[in-house]
């Protein structure tokens, strides 16, 4: 199921004739075949989104109490 949807997303979204290392990717995807390392770095900078950031106001906060809840169960 992931095969098609990566298939499907490059060959959709990522239509540029001019990228001619993405087509030849997706056609070795599609006969099962391995990718070389930069074929596969290529394919992955395509398809790579960003997800949400996430901050935290202290996140040594929760190592501290991690640390004193220890502390305090092992007399």
């Amino acid at each position: 199921m992931s095969k098609n949807r990566l298939l499907e997303a490059l060959k959709t979204k990522f239509n540029d004739k001019s990228d001619i290392e993405i087509s030849q990717a997706a056609v070795k995807i599609e006969n099962r075949e391995r990718l070389s390392s930069q074929e596969f770095q290529k394919v992955y900078e395509k398809i790579w989104q960003a997800g949400p950031t996430i901050k935290y106001q202290n996140p040594d906060i929760n190592i501290k109490e991690l640390q004193s809840i220890n502390n305090s169960q092992n007399p």
